[in-house]
């Protein structure tokens, strides 16, 4: 056994024991200690400064259903192997999706966030920067994966209409962050508590924001059979809600046929599992197989977060979305 000493994030000191009964063990822990070192250097919270991982190639999209996991690279199909410590210069990220009046409303956002935080549990933030850097960054990366999933043309609106659902809004990520960076989509927020839609609606108010409304509503319910958010969306969101078998029955009944059903999640690695297990439930609620497209914005493990992709290809049975708190308790 060998004794790996390295820094701790909160300044305190971290002892590990890994058992290195071989070379090849004593060269994997050299490597780990190496990386840690690397992470404790570069300043760990603070904003990254290279949009993609070091020495890594950029994001990816890989493909799941029916059990497969592929990557999908320049070179074809190959094997997955965890990323190195990803890396995006949040400033820059934020820069490239919104102008000054745009940043402007963002911040006022973020103000008016952490001001109602003090009375409601809305976000760990404790400043505005860092609301900017933890959500609206992380909610701005996924607007390529949902330009393609949409097929829109990158980095423009194209003058299309957009509706968005953006399911368990909580805070107003993502969809807060994107009805500000994207003026010409319409953007639904639900949420299950009435004082957080209430927040929300009065927060686009104060920040100019004219193309959000709120929805006071269980996701069940309002992608019941008669709903007039049934198959009512160009696209149907997620972010850190729940599991994607859970996630899939609340959201695909609402995506419209043609449009898509996207949740962010986080690296592909650590998401295969749950790609996998929820295959079938997509399927049966008319989604096509999911795909993950890694994007600029980095995950609790250190490596780029995912948005995961299903197109609407046939309408939901109606006997989907089963009644309240069913998914949870059983899912698909």
């Amino acid at each position: 056994r060998r004794l790996v000493v390295c820094a701790g994030r909160d300044a305190g000191m971290s002892l590990h024991r890994v058992a290195c009964p071989t070379a090849q063990g004593s060269r994997a822990a050299a490597r780990w200690f190496r990386r840690s070192s690397d992470a404790v250097g570069s300043g760990l919270g603070q904003s990254r400064s290279a949009s993609h991982p070091r020495g890594a190639p950029g994001p990816e999209t890989r493909t799941f259903g029916g059990g497969g996991f592929a990557r999908r690279t320049r070179r074809g199909l190959g094997t997955v192997a965890p990323s190195a410590t990803a890396e995006v210069d949040t400033d820059a990220l934020i820069a490239s999706y919104l102008d000054e009046k745009q940043l402007k409303q963002v911040r006022t956002f973020a103000a008016t966030l952490l001001e109602r935080n003090k009375h409601m549990n809305l976000t760990g933030a404790l400043t505005v920067d860092e609301v900017l850097t933890r959500h609206v960054a992380d909610s701005l990366a996924l607007i390529p994966a949902i330009e393609s999933a949409l097929g829109l043309e990158s980095g423009s609106d194209v003058g299309r209409k957009i509706t968005l659902l953006d399911v368990g809004s909580g805070a107003g990520f993502p969809g807060m962050a994107l009805a500000i960076a994207r003026p010409r989509w319409e953007i639904t927020l639900l949420d299950t508590l009435q004082k957080r839609t209430t927040f929300l609606a009065q927060a686009a108010n104060e920040c100019g924001v004219s193309n959000v409304k709120t929805l006071w509503s269980r996701a069940e319910d309002a992608g019941s059979v008669g709903s007039e958010h049934r198959e009512a969306y160009d696209l149907v969101t997620a972010r850190a809600v729940a599991e994607l078998r859970v996630l899939s029955e609340l959201c695909v009944p609402m995506v419209k046929v043609g449009g898509a059903f996207l949740a962010a999640k986080n690296s592909i690695v650590s998401t295969r599992e749950e790609l996998d297990a929820a295959a079938s439930a997509v399927n049966v609620l008319g989604g096509e197989p999911f795909r993950a497209e890694e994007v600029r914005s980095v995950g609790p493990d250190g490596n780029l977060r995912t948005a995961v992709i299903s197109r609407k290809a046939t309408p939901t049975p109606e006997k989907y979305p089963r009644r309240a708190g069913m998914p949870n308790k059983r899912p698909l």
